[in-house]
């Protein structure tokens, strides 16, 4: 009968699998820690682009702004002399026709150009913007347009009123004859329209009716002047924005 000797396979000490688990454990973490990194870099590449995009949507913001801040104050302007001129010279009418029709011609509105920052908010990469406090000033620009949003309409329903009650005192075919549109030499902002060639009439001389038309034209007035001191405050931020912006990204 034989004898079979055993083969004994000699036990592992806990230290080898304690140093096979820190390894597979270190490089599971650093393969997560690289894709990481990559992804942090390849985000912050993506931010960088979308903010240079940012950066002319907001000087073309300025541009806007320039425009329309200068045309709404010519408006407010030629309104609160159209009304000085119906209460003091009735007689004026040249200067009458030409302050009430030059109102209507430079009413501007305020939009942004918001579409690097919507692209930021769909593709989720406004959490990697860094500061902070460049992240909340962008935030804060976007949002305070929907309540210049709000004005622009209460703005529409002033110059409506203005459209309807005009016909009370002007005559169609002199503002018709007025309109030979130029431009201003200051970067062709406002629209300058031409007086009339003729002293024209009024067609009505009622205190009742003169008073509607400048009364239409002084909430026209005290609207734009309201209007034009938050626009003049977002142009502000606008500014400041370009410069933070710059600063962060285009110093890297």
């Amino acid at each position: 009968m034989e004898v079979h000797a055993h083969t004994h396979t000699p036990r592992k000490k806990w230290t080898h699998y304690f140093w096979e688990f820190l390894m597979l454990f270190l490089a599971v973490s650093l393969g997560f820690y690289a894709e990481n990194l990559r992804e942090g870099i390849l985000h912050k590449k993506e931010v960088k682009t979308h903010m240079n995009s940012l950066i002319a949507d907001l000087q073309s913001d300025i541009v806007l702004f320039d425009s329309v801040i200068d045309r709404n104050s010519y408006g407010a302007e030629m309104a609160d002399s159209l009304i000085k001129l119906l209460h003091s010279d009735i007689t004026n009418t040249t200067d009458i026709y030409f302050a009430a029709r030059s109102v209507t011609a430079n009413l501007g509105y305020y939009y942004t150009n918001s579409k690097s920052f919507d692209q930021l908010k769909s593709s989720g990469l406004l959490r990697y913007v860094k500061p902070k406090i460049l992240l909340d000033s962008i935030g804060t620009y976007y949002s305070s347009f929907q309540w210049l949003t709000n004005q622009t309409e209460l703005l529409r329903l002033k110059m409506d009123e203005i459209h309807k009650k005009n016909a009370l005192l002007f005559e169609s075919y002199v503002f018709q004859q007025m309109m030979n549109i130029g431009k201003t030499p200051f970067g062709g902002r406002r629209t300058i329209i031409s007086k009339p060639s003729v002293k024209p009439p009024l067609l009505s001389t009622d205190a009742k009716d003169i008073n509607t038309v400048s009364l239409n034209y002084h909430y026209y007035s005290s609207t734009t002047k309201f209007f034009q001191r938050t626009a003049i405050i977002l142009r502000e931020r606008a500014i400041r924005l370009v410069e933070l912006i710059k600063n962060e990204y285009q110093s890297e």
